[in-house]
């Protein structure tokens, strides 16, 4: 599965999952559907309304108006979705994948703008061919249009989220004395954000995850009562990972 580091503003590196090929090309033909759902939908409307008039036949004024509805939602509907939905579509939503600058800054109009007009060469006139090549090929899973814009396509939903079985893994009970048993006030929830704390400043120790596990320590310690934390703040909370699982397990 390929990924991207994204810097935020708060100089934070977040790794994401890339969408593939396959993920990408299933939003698009459930997006596709739902606007041929919409154009059935608004030609036996307008067609019931205006003389029984059908989409592609009966009077010139239901046709107009059918085309009038039909044709500004075939046209912008990736546009609209994605400018107010926070770069989804209802395709992208239903598979939670989305839009994103790979600077790390939120997408502007102007670049939805731009991935929208590469769509006619990508995805149109390609039959998706161009897009597909592109995306599978490129190291940060990009068509033309997301090139240009400098954005890509990622999960929201990475497969390799940490659960409450990669905490178990950490320690058997065996002859190991934990050291703080207050540990069990906490949650698997809490010791889920303590192990992904702990990989994350490993993989990326910059000054801002740094900052971030001093302050969950500071957290953990006063709500634990621990008077004395170690100057070793990783080796602490991998500490509390092994008491939970010995005390909770």
């Amino acid at each position: 599965m390929k990924t991207i580091d994204i810097l935020t503003s708060n100089n934070v590196t977040i790794q994401y999952e890339l969408a593939s090929v396959g993920q990408r090309l299933l939003a698009l033909m459930l997006d596709l559907a739902i606007v041929f759902v919409y154009a059935i939908l608004i030609s036996f409307i307008i067609g019931g309304v205006l003389s029984g008039a059908s989409f592609g036949g009966g009077s010139d004024l239901a046709q107009i108006v059918v085309y009038l509805l039909y044709m500004p939602v075939i046209m912008f509907y990736n546009l609209f979705c994605e400018v107010f939905f926070n770069g989804q579509t209802i395709g992208k939503k239903a598979l939670q994948i989305r839009v994103v600058k790979v600077s790390g800054e939120p997408p502007t109009l102007g670049d939805y703008f731009i991935r929208w007009t590469y769509r006619l060469l990508d995805i149109i006139m390609s039959v998706g061919a161009i897009a597909a090549v592109f995306v599978s090929s490129s190291e940060k899973s990009q068509r033309l249009g997301d090139m240009a814009a400098n954005t890509t396509v990622v999960r929201l939903n990475p497969s390799n989220k940490y659960s409450i079985r990669d905490i178990l893994k950490i320690a058997k009970k065996g002859s190991y004395d934990p050291v703080y048993v207050n540990v069990i006030s906490l949650s698997d929830e809490d010791m889920l954000l303590i192990k992904n704390s702990i990989d994350r400043v490993k993989k990326y120790p910059n000054n801002a995850n740094k900052k971030f596990v001093l302050k969950l320590v500071d957290k953990v310690a006063k709500k634990l009562h621990v008077e004395e934390v170690p100057k070793n703040k990783i080796k602490f909370l991998r500490t509390l990972l092994k008491d939970y699982i010995v005390l909770t397990r």
